[in-house]
């Protein structure tokens, strides 16, 4: 068979991706892609295989790699997984195959492409959890609770999560990525993920509207008209974010020195 033809499919978890990289290993199985949770597009001669997730074979080369190649190389794959490429699951193949074979020297070999190509989509999930560390906007909702949303273009909630714990720890909240339907959520002693919004969340209090009025009349304020640069703006501040940032939806009116 045709590497080309060959095309496996699995289901959206990191378990899945896994067990497909372990099955292309124990098989000497060159597929063209591994195609992870999506609907696979229909193409002309392809063959697809689908995938049975098995936590055993996952951990089985979690335990491999990080023996021949570090943690590092497996902090790696999961980062792969978070990203929203769509060509993850073929890439993590090909980087789990170079590490298992040239070991803890394997991470220096930057200019291969097994190396460079996984490097590329990693840095562009780094990205995006920079983003949302940056740009996430927390909003009181009542009862003590607190709620951000964003839409960032990776899965990057299970690596913001600990900072967010870590820094708002007396404050119970939830992070939804609405481009991932997916919520973090912290009590105050821990946090866990959960598919959608919980149905716990209400409307935001009338409080809140006003500490809204009043971040936006502060971001106002210390702007310079003189040095306004939109270009670079959106350059710090990429315009996708823009809807879910009070300071970039300003809906008050400035009438005299009142905030109406």
């Amino acid at each position: 068979m045709e590497a080309s033809q060959l095309r496996y499919l699995t289901d959206g978890t990191l378990e899945g991706l896994l067990t497909a990289i372990q099955v292309a290993i124990e098989s000497n199985d060159y597929p063209s892609s591994i195609v992870v949770g999506e609907e696979p597009q229909e193409a002309l001669f392809n063959i697809d295989v689908p995938i049975v997730t098995s936590v055993d074979m996952a951990l089985a080369l979690k335990s491999l790699l990080v023996g021949h190649a570090g943690a590092d190389s497996y902090d790696m794959v999961k980062r792969l997984y978070l990203s929203d490429d769509a060509d993850r699951g073929g890439v993590a193949l090909r980087f789990v195959r170079y590490c298992l074979v040239h070991g803890n020297k394997a991470l220096a070999h930057i200019s291969h492409s097994a190396i460079a190509d996984a490097n590329d989509i990693i840095r562009i999930v780094q990205r995006e959890a920079r983003f949302m560390i940056q740009f996430v906007r927390f909003a009181d909702i009542g009862g003590g609770l607190y709620f951000a949303q964003m839409k960032p273009k990776a899965n990057v909630i299970p690596l913001v999560m600990p900072h967010f714990a870590s820094r708002f720890n007396i404050q119970p909240f939830i992070i939804f990525d609405a481009a991932h339907c997916l919520s973090g959520v912290f009590n105050t002693k821990k946090w866990w993920l959960v598919e959608g919004i919980p149905d716990s969340i209400r409307v935001s209090v009338p409080e809140e509207d006003q500490y809204q009025k009043l971040w936006q009349r502060f971001f106002k304020t210390i702007a310079i008209p003189e040095r306004k640069n939109p270009t670079v703006q959106r350059g710090f501040m990429p315009k996708r974010f823009w809807g879910d940032l009070c300071e970039q939806n300003v809906h008050y009116e400035r009438r005299g020195d009142q905030l109406l």
